[in-house]
């Protein structure tokens, strides 16, 4: 048995069992009454993909204007949240919150206690949750977000991803932002260059050119949205670019861009999802001008439905027209992706499948080429990190 005082401390509890929840409830009360002493922007993220890269953008930008308190990186349930918020002080000027989706309930009680003055939705794609659901399901989660928004709010939206533009008239404020390619949006990108090594280069709204150290579509979608973010902070302009262009980074396993020994090595193995993997593999098909060789090195997607056969299968459909190389597959579902690109194109690619990552290990410097990109992705649960390393290593004996 807790003890109570354990159960009201300064670190949330959220127990999901009845003989606890009035405690639950105190504590959310609690932590809303903090919230409520300060009269500072609160941001909340929340989508399927994109969350924590466009966090990191809004950081980069908001730093240039005050002090800004955001949840730690892998810290986006109810429970970071309220951690998060015991934090706040005086001295913050801006509060970025990530809210991810263990469950239904707790996306909901996130929403409650953090009371964010503006919420972003990156988008919803074709994310199937084995917590929450399929697609329309994870949508009317996320949908309590800007449900939740004050009157003074503004909800901020991705304009190509259907479901989340849809989002907008239950909105309870006039103050509706909507980002993406289309030219209706506030926020949309036009004239987009992808430069391979050198980034992407793209004109806001047609007029304001930008020069952004990312390599696919997906981090346009996020450079968008945190800058209709910023704006609707009343960040300027010039900022905004000055911050993109010198302060962001890309995080470590979310796409960033290695050049080892010759060879380019993009690192997605920070997580693969359905929604993910058709864009990293558009970064490494924007380095085939600069390589003589693209290879794919694919574990398994995480969020599939099912027994992730259709999904993977579709997904090698998908790779069957794309100018790579080489795919290698590890783990058994990703096999399927193999034989999706076998059912339509069995003679202009090299396809290998290694049941696990050991395997592969004893045998990546086999395809391991000078003048090469490799694209390194996978599951959370698989952790193809360690690739990365011995990549390295081995390209110093090519």
């Amino acid at each position: 048995m807790l003890d109570k005082k354990q159960l009201y401390g300064n670190e949330i509890s959220l127990l999901a069992s009845e003989e606890h929840q009035e405690y639950v409830r105190l504590n959310l009360e609690k932590i809303r009454a903090r919230r409520q002493r300060f009269g500072v922007p609160v941001v909340a993220l929340a989508g399927a993909e994109g969350k924590t890269s466009t966090k990191r953008m809004l950081y980069a930008i908001l730093s240039r204007c005050g002090t800004v308190l955001e949840t730690p990186l892998d810290c986006d349930n109810a429970i970071d949240i309220c951690n998060t918020l015991l934090q706040l002080k005086e001295s913050h000027d801006f509060v970025l919150l990530e809210l991810g989706m263990i469950n239904a309930r707790q996306f909901e009680l996130a929403v409650r206690v953090a009371q964010p003055t503006i919420g972003l939705i990156t988008n919803v794609g074709e994310t199937h949750s084995p917590q929450v659901g399929d697609k329309f399901e994870v949508a009317k989660t996320q949908l309590e977000l800007i449900r939740r928004l004050p009157p003074s709010g503004s909800a901020v939206l991705n304009m190509d991803d259907e479901l989340v533009n849809d989002m907008a008239s239950f909105a309870p404020t006039p103050n509706i932002i909507k980002f993406g390619l289309n030219r209706s949006a506030q926020f949309y990108a036009s004239d987009i260059e992808y430069l391979g090594p050198a980034g992407t280069r793209f004109l806001l709204n047609g007029e304001f050119p930008l020069h952004l150290p990312v390599y696919c579509s997906a981090s346009v979608y996020n450079a968008l949205a945190a800058i209709a973010v910023a704006r609707a902070l009343g960040v300027d302009l010039s900022t905004i670019a000055a911050a993109l262009q010198n302060d962001y980074a890309i995080l470590e396993g979310r796409g960033n861009l290695l050049v080892h020994q010759g060879m380019y090595i993009f690192n997605y193995t920070y997580d693969a999802t359905v929604n993910s993997v058709p864009r990293a593999c558009e970064a490494l098909v924007q380095l085939r001008q600069h390589c003589k060789q693209l290879t794919l090195v694919l574990g398994e997607m995480r969020d599939a439905q099912g027994d992730g056969r259709v999904a993977h299968l579709n997904l090698g459909f998908y790779l069957s027209a794309l100018p790579i190389d080489t795919v290698i597959t590890v783990g058994p579902k990703a096999a399927y992706v193999a034989e999706g690109i076998r059912r339509i194109n069995h003679t202009r690619k090299k396809m290998v499948s290694f049941p696990n990552l050991s395997a592969l290990q004893e045998r990546i410097v086999e395809f391991l080429k000078p003048e090469s990109a490799l694209l390194i992705t996978g599951s959370k649960e698989q952790n193809l990190a360690p690739l990365i390393p011995l990549i390295c290593q081995q390209t110093v004996r090519l």
